[in-house]
């Protein structure tokens, strides 16, 4: 994902309460099965829409 030789990446993310809340809500509602995987699932959309971007 991303990752044009595809090498893995770490991220590490700083989240005030508010936003592990909104997280959390997020997956509570089937969006993802984790935060991991809501965080790997907006990283790859804004991949997606930033190469649509480039190949504009």
């Amino acid at each position: 994902m991303g990752s044009e030789d595809g090498k893995r990446h770490r991220l590490v993310l700083s989240l005030n309460q508010q936003q592990i809340e909104l997280v959390d809500r997020t997956i509570a509602n089937g969006f993802a099965e984790s935060r991991e995987a809501l965080f790997r699932l907006a990283l790859k959309e804004y991949d997606e829409r930033r190469g649509a971007k480039a190949d504009a």
